[in-house]
């Protein structure tokens, strides 16, 4: 509630958007001066003002004048809050566009439940962009389609737990911005205790991603032969595979992996060993904006000097140490 006083004393009382209920029972509405105002802020926003008196027996003529007074001072407060409104959302539209692609990747690029994206990635792209003077605009893509979205245009950039390590020639980067692990598990009774141990073996993992390269086309030696590699499009699905029995393990980003087996403690195992050490960055298309990536890189610098970048991944319950800066186990 507010409380405006007029100049000769009587308080006139401003409610918005107040049920009657609601109102205290020593400000009784007087029916013959109620007022009602309607303010559009915005297409989306409607502002009402009703006016009450302090008093029910006033003077009809003076009273008049004040009351006219009084809505004079609120309609310029209004229009004024109005104004205010207006310009920041005109500002905000008017701010380039970066139109954002990324895979749904627990817990660094997802929606949320009322369906806005959200996540690591997310929340260190709407801090990296406002710092730049740009307006994020986030799109769900598929993996397999990121350098032909980034080539055509329908995407500005892929910002979505991407290694840079494994396609650092297939793209012109800014970062990195965070280090990950990809690491193994598997069920918690299971008889596998090592990487050797998958020979022969069934694996999930995401399509289109590292851990299924990985495992395709066994990068170094101590990867092991594997008898099949079930590829999923969302790493829910990968999870899901696992925890009904058809496959032996998973693979993935350390992580991803944990937004899933924290829930069961004691019914998943992680392999005391690191699949892969990435360092994850933000991709241009090979002829994008080298000036923008260069400025990005330099932005996301300086959040993690500041802390910022720290501070969201813990909220996501993630190491600071070892995923900001690369620090060992």
């Amino acid at each position: 509630m507010v409380v405006l006083p007029d100049c000769r004393g009587d308080l006139i009382y401003c409610f918005h958007d107040i049920p009657d209920s609601d109102l205290p029972d020593d400000h009784t509405e007087d029916p013959r001066i109620v007022w009602i105002m309607t303010m559009f802020t915005d297409k989306a926003q409607t502002m009402k003002v009703r006016l009450y008196l302090k008093e029910k027996k006033v003077d009809g003529g003076s009273m008049k004048h004040r009351i006219s007074a009084v809505i004079v001072c609120i309609l310029a407060g209004v229009i004024l809050t109005a104004c205010s409104l207006v310009c920041v959302k005109t500002e905000e539209k008017t701010l380039p566009k970066l139109t954002i692609g990324g895979a749904v990747y627990k817990p660094y690029f997802y929606k949320d439940v009322e369906g806005n994206y959200t996540g690591i990635d997310v929340e260190l792209a709407k801090e990296a962009c406002a710092r730049l003077g740009y307006r994020p605009v986030f799109k769900e893509i598929d993996l397999g389609q990121r350098q032909k979205l980034l080539q055509n245009g329908k995407i500005d950039c892929m910002w979505s737990c991407f290694s840079i390590d494994d396609n650092n020639d297939d793209y012109l980067w800014a970062g990195p911005y965070l280090y990950s692990r990809r690491v193994v598990v598997v069920r918690g009774d299971s008889d596998v205790t090592r990487l050797a141990d998958l020979k022969g073996r069934s694996i999930a993992v995401q399509s289109n991603s590292t851990s299924e390269k990985i495992f395709m086309k066994r990068v170094n030696h101590q990867i092991p032969e594997v008898s099949r590699i079930a590829s999923y499009r969302t790493f829910g699905e990968v999870f899901t595979a696992l925890r009904k029995g058809y496959v032996d393990a998973i693979a993935g980003h350390e992580g991803a992996l944990l937004v899933y087996t924290q829930d069961y403690p004691g019914q998943y195992r992680y392999l005391d060993m690191t699949l892969h050490q990435a360092k994850l960055g933000v991709a241009f298309a090979k002829n994008g904006d080298e000036k923008l990536a260069g400025r990005l890189t330099t932005v996301l610098n300086e959040m993690s000097e500041d802390g910022t970048t720290g501070n969201i991944i813990e909220k996501y319950g993630l190491d600071v140490d070892r995923n900001v800066y690369g620090g060992a186990d």
